[in-house]
């Protein structure tokens, strides 16, 4: 952990044993989730400086996906601190944050989820395909737009604007494609690297 206005380091959270993916902070920045490639998604008190809670998608019969492996891409969580998605090897799903029990899950055969997050009353994933997709908290697939990259790895919102709300979509692509309305792409930025 740093501390953003010294630049200071402080101290770090030990438990996981590969890569972390995805970060996000929980109850007022007291405490930190994390999800990892070793599979598990972990609940940390900042103050304790530990782990309180540890969830493993891969060993819920409604999650597991052997076959594209244990690891965890993305993390989200909703403002009022409900629910928690977690997906990647394991099929994306929406924990409950009290029970930390999965609860619902968002089915996308062969295609592993790299980005979430909540929106209003929706759900947006995106991942191993060029579909940003568009859920219900009931696990409802209400549409799948197509979009430039084959692999999406971010997804944006403008939130400060109510009456321009913009969704951008970027991935494995020279392209970064904006949504004026969220259920088409509306064009695409190409970026190319300078002449010469």
């Amino acid at each position: 952990m740093w501390d953003i206005e010294s630049g200071r380091y402080l101290d770090s959270l030990t438990g996981h044993t590969d890569y972390i993916h995805s970060i996000c902070l929980k109850d007022e920045g007291r405490e930190l989730i994390s999800a990892s490639e070793d599979g598990t998604a972990r609940i940390w008190d900042l103050r304790a400086k530990d782990a309180v809670h540890m969830m493993k998608p891969f060993e819920h019969q409604m999650c597991a996906r052997p076959h594209m492996g244990k690891w965890l891409q993305c993390l989200a969580m909703d403002e009022e601190n409900y629910w928690l998605l977690l997906g990647g090897g394991p099929t994306l799903a929406a924990w409950h944050l009290k029970t930390l029990t999965p609860t619902v899950t968002f089915d996308t055969p062969g295609v592993a989820q790299n980005v979430a997050l909540f929106y209003e009353d929706k759900i947006f994933s995106a991942g191993t395909n060029n579909i940003l997709n568009h859920w219900s908290i009931t696990g409802e697939h209400k549409m799948g737009v197509p979009v430039s990259p084959m692999s999406i790895y971010s997804i944006g919102i403008n939130t400060a604007s109510k009456s321009n709300k913009v969704m951008t979509v970027a991935g494995n692509s020279d392209k970064l494609d904006v949504c004026t309305n969220f259920g088409y792409k509306a064009f695409s930025l190409t970026f190319v690297p300078p002449l010469g």
